[in-house]
């Protein structure tokens, strides 16, 4: 056995046990992302504190984690997080390249006078300070720790932990001119871009940023979240969630009404740093789709960008070269933008096509409802739907702690087949729970299984619209699957709605295709297609209510 097995430990996450091999190594994996993340909000603060200080540019991860760039000098800074006393070996290496960057700027390879700062959340070893206050320590090294007065307006007081980190860059962003967007939600994104920008990743390639373009930055930052929807106030993430922001140019993502697609991507929006922009194109026409979207993104890119605006909308311009020119000027700048078209399924697939072609610079999320529009979508323009796989039995569990329910992992197991594990059909039924079954999730399951609850849910709802929508073929079809409790094979299920229903091969074949495409059901296979009724435990195919 190995030794690392020794160590397991357990830690608990809420109702959940995550089980670690190595708590030694768990520990230095946690002090290495909590000091990352310490540094990205050092940085944050610094930029926010650089116009007012005269600072032209901040530079993170060149020579150091971070240099301001001032007219005539530049600040040299290296970021420690230490759980301890600051020590000269913290240090030691910082202090080396300070000496080979101080020769670079006396020789004259770099323009300027250089000074240095070693920034800390801990306060120096009595050894270190007996060394700092010596007369060998350099005169252009500064050690920068909470609670000291800084000399330098560019470099903000170190804070003690990183939530008080992010409370100074929040008190900074409250400073900002843009009371529509949340000032936390601006840190985290532009804590973002910095952790982009550390790795050499565009628009910030060269690992700097300028303090002219900050107001700019910070403008487009807002900008990306407007007409984002509200993200809910307790957001839970699903089962393998797909990133908004991905290198495939056009994406699908298919669920339910009720499966928190419009939650995802407004949750998923706060944390990306991408240029994003969001349109709801339930009430546009298909024809005026692409001029619709193309003018309105135009003007949200380029509108404040010194005539930009002008050479892309011309007069006369038709939608889609609006949006060739949004791309080849985008190409120019080497810059990328995703737009999220809510309710994709409203359009046809041709409109799509017109849309989505008309520039390769541009990426696109398609968030769509099943039904027969996606499979013509899927094969117009070449793209597979990623469904959205609903809650975890330990999520659906911490909903319901948080509601005052009770149940075991049988007893939520048993809820996440009943509502397909989507979200809001989760939650309706877990308050249900609460208000009229004292939070007993065993006796809400056993009453929506025999059909004896009284107040009617959202998944009935919403459902039974969908259920309405049927020809009584297909109604015939739901009603006689939605009996057997394991799937089944295509010609099974041919043979079961033969002898109840007298249906012909071709005739169920056609109710199988529709209900495919209706109601979420996967293949598994060629041979093998999985016709079972919504009572399974797949939490891509919620129950239809019969």
């Amino acid at each position: 056995m190995p030794h690392a097995l020794c160590s397991r430990t357990m830690i608990q996450l809420g109702n959940m046990d995550t089980f670690n091999l190595d708590v030694r190594q768990l520990a230095r994996i946690e002090a290495v992302h909590r000091g990352f993340l310490y540094q990205h909000l050092y940085v944050a603060e610094c930029l926010f504190h650089a116009p007012s200080a005269g600072v032209t540019h901040v530079v993170v991860e060149n020579d150091e984690d971070v240099e301001l760039v001032y007219p005539d000098r530049r600040i040299y800074a290296q970021i420690k997080m230490r759980g301890s006393s600051l020590i000269f070996s913290d240090i030691d290496g910082a202090l080396t390249r300070f000496d080979a960057i101080r020769t670079e700027h006396v020789e004259g390879r770099r323009g300027g006078a250089c000074q240095f700062a070693i920034v800390s959340n801990s306060f120096p070893g009595p050894e270190l300070s007996k060394q700092i206050k010596g007369q060998a320590w350099p005169s252009d090294v500064m050690i920068l720790y909470p609670s000291q007065s800084t000399t330098d307006d560019g470099l903000p007081e170190p804070s003690k932990t990183i939530a008080d980190a992010f409370n100074a860059c929040r008190s900074a962003a409250e400073t900002l001119p843009f009371s529509v967007l949340a000032p936390e939600t601006l840190v985290w994104k532009l804590a973002g871009r910095i952790t982009a920008a550390a790795a050499g990743i565009e628009p910030n390639s060269k690992h700097n940023f300028a303090t002219a373009d900050l107001p700019a930055l910070f403008e487009q930052l807002v900008i990306q979240l407007q007409d984002f929807p509200a993200p809910p106030l307790r957001y839970r993430p699903q089962n393998n969630e797909p990133a908004l922001v991905s290198t495939q140019r056009v994406r699908l993502v298919v669920g339910f009404s009720g499966a928190g697609k419009t939650s995802w991507v407004s949750q998923t929006a706060l944390h990306t740093s991408d240029r994003l922009a969001y349109y709801d194109i339930a009430e546009i026409s298909g024809p005026a789709l692409a001029s619709a979207v193309a003018r309105e993104l135009a003007a949200r890119i380029f509108g404040a960008r010194g005539g930009k605006l002008g050479k892309i909308l011309l007069p006369g311009a038709s939608g889609t070269e609006i949006l060739f020119a949004i791309g080849r000027h985008l190409a120019e700048d080497k810059l990328t933008v995703t737009v999220v078209l809510d309710n994709a399924h409203r359009v046809s697939a041709s409109d799509l096509v017109a849309l989505v072609g008309a520039s390769e610079h541009l990426r696109f999320v398609l968030l769509a409802q099943p039904g027969a529009t996606i499979a013509r979508i899927e094969a117009t323009l070449g793209v597979k739907a990623e469904p959205l796989l609903g809650w975890s039995n330990d999520t659906a569990a911490a909903e319901g702690s948080s509601l005052g329910c009770r149940g075991n992992f049988s007893d939520y197991e048993h809820l996440l087949k009943l509502t397909g594990g989507l979200p809001l059909y989760v939650q309706n039924a877990l308050k249900i729970a609460a208000e009229g079954y004292k939070g007993a999730v065993d006796r809400l399951c056993v009453a929506l299984e025999d059909r004896t609850h009284i107040v009617e849910t959202a998944q009935e709802l919403i459902l039974s619209d969908v259920f309405e929508t049927f020809s009584e073929t297909e109604r015939h079809a739901v009603a006689a699957l939605s009996i057997s409790d394991v799937p089944l094979t295509q010609s099974e299920a041919s043979d079961v709605l033969k002898h109840t229903y007298c249906l012909e091969p071709p005739e169920s074949a056609a109710a199988f295709r529709r209900l495919r495409s209706s109601c979420g059901f996967r293949r598994k296979s060629a041979t093998d297609s999985d016709l079972k009724s919504a009572t399974c435990s797949d939490p891509s195919r919620p129950p239809i209510p019969i």
